[in-house]
Formats: structure tokens, C-alpha cells, sequence
């Protein structure tokens, strides 16, 4: 719900949200989506190439960028088993890849695309352990020079945000830091 609302593909009846101290609801929606990359929990990857998934992100993106983006999201194991690179089709929905793998693809779109807010909805979600410390530090780094918002059920990685809100049924009940 909050990342629908951030996005502005709903509108709020009660309350606002406030970009840059003005209310989010003056500014045009691509407007607005534009400044925001997201990994969600669970992401979405077209039927095509790897290359054709991560260049949605920032179609104008150099090889050094995906390189790059590669790298951050901890893909560089995937890539070197891929028969054609990054030119490897993974299928609709990524089917040709693990849950980590697509989750770990939607990550370095997120890098890739670099925007001034970085909205995470469970990041690490269908990640081992050691993938998951791994991705987090990724984000970490990602996070620097950015706001970050991070949607979780559990603390893990949140210990260098300046603030944690805690929500239930809509409403602020909790606010401090890890």
C-alpha cells in the first residue's frame, strides 16, 4: 500500500505524503515515479534477456553501467553460467532463474536506474543467509547520497537507518532507531 501510494498509482484520502515539503499530489506522477527505483518482494522480469530486463531500468545505460549494476547486485556468479551472458533470454518471468537470481536482477535494475530514492519492499526476501548479508550491504552502499526507504517485517539491515517506523493498520505506532 505504501509503495502504491508513494508512486502515486493511488491517491490518499486522508493524510498526505510530502516530497520535498510539498505535497506529493501536486506533482505529476511520472514526475514523481522517476525520481524512485524500487525493489519489490516480489519482481517482475519480461520475457527477453537479461540484458533487455536491466536496460528497462535506464535504457541509455553503457556496458561499465550494467557491469556495474551486475556487480552491486551480486549477479556475477549468474552471469558467468549463462550460456550467452546477458544475452541469455531467461524466460517470462525470469522462470529460468532461482527467486534470488530475479530478486537479485530486480536489485540491480535499482542500481542501474539510480535514482534519488531507493524504496525497498523486503529486499532480501527468498535469499539464503549469506546471499542475504551480502544484498544488504549492496543496499548500504546503494543507500549512500540517497533517501532510503526500507519496507520489512524484520530488523535485519537496519541498523544505519536514521529512523524505523513501525505501522499497524495504517498508523504510526512505534518510531525510533534500531
Amino acid at each position: 500500500t505504501l509503495i502504491r501510494l508513494l508512486l502515486r498509482f493511488w491517491d490518499g484520502w486522508q493524510g498526505a505524503i510530502e516530497l520535498d515539503g510539498q505535497d506529493i499530489s501536486c506533482y505529476d506522477p511520472e514526475d514523481v515515479r522517476r525520481q524512485m527505483a524500487v525493489v519489490s518482494q516480489s519482481p517482475y522480469l519480461f520475457a527477453g534477456t537479461l540484458r533487455q530486463n536491466l536496460l528497462l531500468a535506464r535504457p541509455d545505460a553503457a556496458q561499465v553501467d550494467l557491469d556495474r549494476a551486475v556487480r552491486g547486485a551480486q549477479l556475477e556468479e549468474l552471469l558467468a553460467h549463462l550460456p550467452q551472458g546477458m544475452d541469455t533470454w531467461i524466460g517470462e518471468g525470469g522462470l529460468q532463474l532461482s527467486g534470488g537470481e530475479r530478486q537479485r536482477v530486480n536489485l540491480a535494475r535499482a542500481l542501474l536506474r539510480n535514482s534519488p530514492l531507493l524504496i525497498l519492499d523486503e529486499p532480501a526476501a527468498n535469499l539464503d543467509a549469506a546471499n542475504e548479508k551480502q544484498i544488504l550491504e549492496t543496499v548500504r552502499q546503494a543507500g549512500q547520497g540517497r533517501s532510503v526507504i526500507s519496507i520489512t517485517h524484520r530488523l535485519v539491515g537496519l541498523e544505519d537507518m536514521d529512523e524505523i517506523l513501525v505501522l499497524q493498520a495504517g498508523q504510526v505506532i512505534e518510531r525510533g532507531r534500531h
